[in-house]
């Protein structure tokens, strides 16, 4: 017979309708919360039979040597080299490197993280899903250091590792402009991420600045609809004549899209993607690419999560890199038509 699920922080927060973080002050003793909500708290934890197993406490005393990773996907090229990065770094370092997907969902984020946190790793690295306050709350309440990379959020308790994304849009748009092209096309797969926002900021900035003319393709539910929609936005004498790929799987779906509308790159349209996938220089063309500089966002994040799990109350940080944008042949001046 399967054990039963212990029952956690999280089911007692929802059971007594309150914030986690309001239960977690309730069971630690802090104060600031009223005597309703500690009276729901404490009915809730009756009610639930919990028991604290004092998860934070205990790894003051010991460590697990265990690190937890939480990424979206593995299919973007990006989040792939980053977990080889940060699996390399943890066995160099004698680390067990505990990896879950979130799969950009904000609910199974939260599950794929409680049950990290139920198994007692050391720290938590993790690149959130597009709301993911609900796991903050979680990681901030267990106690265990965590560092969030790649995407910045006002939440001030945790190191950041991110890249300046708005700067690299537009440095990626400035290229397609100083080739000749006023007619852009930016096609992204997550309209809401923190990221995807900065970069459209920084792609109208450029626009803005030439007088050019540009638009945002947002993926729709499922693969055949963002297909026809890349296919329509694409079709037609006053077409796009480049697009910007927001990741390598946006990338790989609209070449299949050119190759069944007979486009042909760089000829008919220029192209330039986000990421920077292994196969982008076996292609023909090769793609020109937005790099980033994972080899040093592992090593700092990882850098940070260390100083976090040895000196917890240390003033919390924020490292921004740069990004470079690489030319390549899939990228070529405008033609007249």
């Amino acid at each position: 017979m399967a054990a039963a699920r212990r029952t956690t922080l999280v089911d007692v927060a929802r059971h007594a309708g309150v914030a986690l973080g309001t239960a977690s002050n309730v069971i630690n003793g802090r104060g600031g919360v009223s005597t309703a909500r500690i009276a729901r708290v404490q009915a809730a934890i009756a009610a639930l039979g919990y028991v604290p197993d004092g998860v934070a406490q205990s790894l003051r005393r010991r460590t697990s040597r265990v690190v937890g990773l939480c990424v979206p996907s593995t299919s973007s090229a990006y989040f792939a080299a980053l977990q080889d990065a940060f699996e390399d770094i943890a066995a160099s370092q004698g680390y067990e490197l505990m990896q879950v997907l979130s799969r950009s969902n904000p609910a199974l984020e939260l599950r794929r993280v409680e049950a990290m946190l139920s198994r007692r790793v050391d720290g938590m690295i993790l690149v959130p899903a597009a709301a993911p306050e609900a796991t903050f709350d979680l990681i901030a309440a267990s106690g265990v250091p965590a560092v969030v990379v790649d995407r910045s959020f006002s939440d001030r308790r945790f190191d950041y590792v991110t890249i300046d994304d708005r700067e690299a849009m537009r440095k990626a748009t400035a290229m397609l402009l100083d080739h000749g092209h006023r007619r852009l096309l930016y096609v992204v797969r997550w309209p809401s991420l923190v990221t995807t926002k900065m970069r459209i900021a920084g792609y109208r900035s450029a626009l803005r600045a030439s007088g050019a003319t540009g638009a945002v393709l947002a993926r729709a539910d499922g693969d055949g609809e963002f297909a026809a929609q890349m296919a329509a936005a694409l079709a037609g004498r006053n077409r796009p004549t480049a697009v910007i790929a927001s990741n390598s799987p946006v990338a790989l779906a609209l070449l299949k899209v050119l190759q069944g509308m007979k486009l042909a790159i760089p000829q008919d349209l220029s192209l330039l993607v986000f990421d920077e996938p292994e196969w982008a220089a076996v292609t023909s063309p090769p793609l020109a690419v937005v790099r980033h500089p994972i080899a040093d966002i592992a090593r700092t994040a990882w850098e940070l999560l260390i100083q976090r799990m040895h000196a917890p109350r240390t003033k919390r940080s924020r490292v921004q890199f740069e990004a470079v944008v690489v030319g390549g042949a899939s990228i070529a001046p405008r033609r007249l038509r």
